[in-house]
């Protein structure tokens, strides 16, 4: 991360003549329909925006991108191996949280609305989905950390509230 940037993948080897290139996102997208319309490419030192004329996804984290402003083999050549960067706000707006970004809740402790289930002790990344895994009386169980089971989190009382589905402790 570099100021208030986010890198979220990588340009790599030209493709074609058109100035597209093959790239790698280290970040997964929350659908491939919709994506952001520009990244921002570190040149010399500046954060210069580069507008998508063209995306062509070959799965989740790699594929094809054209910029406007490249249109030739001759301007993409200076631009490979430079990382894709985006501002925050976009970043969330298309991709999907990292389990990292969910660090600070290992330590917390995990409620079933009221009952208090135990405390958080990792955050797993699966590809459908991040879990966080509760020592429940000396059992592991696992919930997915999604919207519609997070009730609140309290970070002052180091709190995580769920609504957990009946049989899925």
């Amino acid at each position: 991360m570099s100021d208030n940037y986010t890198s979220v993948g990588i340009l790599r080897k030209p493709h074609g003549l058109s100035g597209a290139f093959s790239f790698v996102l280290t970040r997964e997208l929350k659908s491939l329909k919709k994506y952001p319309t520009h990244f921002f490419l570190d040149v010399k030192g500046a954060y210069i925006p580069f507008f998508v004329s063209k995306f062509d996804f070959k799965d989740i984290f790699s594929g094809y991108v054209n910029f406007e402003e490249v249109t030739k083999l001759e301007e993409a050549k200076p631009l490979v191996n430079s990382e894709l960067y985006l501002d925050e706000k976009t970043v969330s707006t298309f991709f999907k949280k990292a389990a990292d970004e969910y660090g600070f809740l290992i330590g917390y402790t995990a409620f079933d609305k009221e009952h208090e289930l135990g405390p958080v002790q990792e955050i797993i990344s699966h590809p459908a989905q991040i879990l966080v895994s509760i020592n429940m009386n000396g059992n592991e169980v696992l919930i997915p950390l999604v919207d519609d089971l997070v009730i609140d989190i309290d970070k002052r009382k180091k709190k995580i509230i769920f609504d957990v589905p009946e049989g899925l402790i």
